[in-house]
């Protein structure tokens, strides 16, 4: 099955898309100066009053693209999409770096994963949380951009395959089910998999998740993710 047309775009770092003059709203937001819309509050307000609501995180539809910008248009007309002059200057601003995570951060815990250090692994609520996500399937799209989002920057995009692996052990744990065919199934399998500009680590996480095997069968499960996510670290460090 070919990949997505949105897939292929991005895989190619949005080939022929340069500098706009579409402004610098997105840096403007994360650097606290300027509100979401229509939310009408900035960064560190908004996370004061909503950072932990878990209604509100499902319920609103127009911070998901304030806080997880991207170089393509979303639902929320009234965001920006990422522009390459924006990536170059929040990825050097560590207020900034700081505030990504921290939004990361945030919809992990509205997703069911507690952040740990970068080894994700599941929360207290997770049982809640993983049936809201099997509930409301607009949220797969939400972390397809999510992966794309964390893939613009250096200091988070090692933590987008953590995200895809740990839905692979997820399902292989007979937690939430990502069975080929079904719309959380074909998420991991066409997009999701498939978000990583390195062609070697691509190949990496899909061999995996193509090879995940059926709900609940422990193909590849929490020991395995425990070991490719200590694998890694080490190799990292030497």
């Amino acid at each position: 099955m070919p990949r997505p047309r949105d897939i292929d775009l991005f895989l190619s770092s949005y080939a022929g898309q340069g500098s706009t003059s579409l402004g610098d709203r997105n840096y403007q937001f994360y650097s606290n100066q300027i509100s979401c819309q229509p939310d009408g509050l900035k960064y560190q307000e908004w996370m004061k009053r909503y950072e932990n609501d878990m209604i509100e995180l499902e319920m609103n539809h127009g911070y998901v693209q304030w806080f997880f910008p991207i170089r393509e248009r979303g639902v929320n007309p009234l965001a920006q999409p990422l522009t390459i002059d924006e990536i170059d200057k929040m990825k050097v601003d560590e207020t900034i770096q700081d505030r990504l995570l921290r939004s990361y951060k945030m919809m992990l815990s509205f997703y069911g994963i507690d952040f740990n250090n970068g080894k994700l692994q599941i929360s207290k609520d997770h049982r809640e949380r993983f049936r809201n996500l099997r509930d409301h399937s607009h949220n797969l799209l939400r972390l397809t951009r999510i992966l794309k989002h964390l893939s613009e920057f250096p200091q988070l995009q090692p933590h987008a395959a953590s995200l895809v692996l740990f839905f692979t052990a997820v399902h292989s744990e007979g937690l939430l089910n990502f069975e080929e065919g079904s719309m959380r199934g074909n998420s991991l399998d066409q997009w999701w998999s498939n978000c990583f500009r390195d062609e070697s680590e691509r190949k990496t996480i899909r061999s995996i998740v193509r090879n995940r095997g059926g709900f609940g069968e422990k193909n590849w499960g929490w020991n395995e993710f425990e070991k490719w996510y200590d694998a890694r670290e080490s190799n990292g460090k030497e």
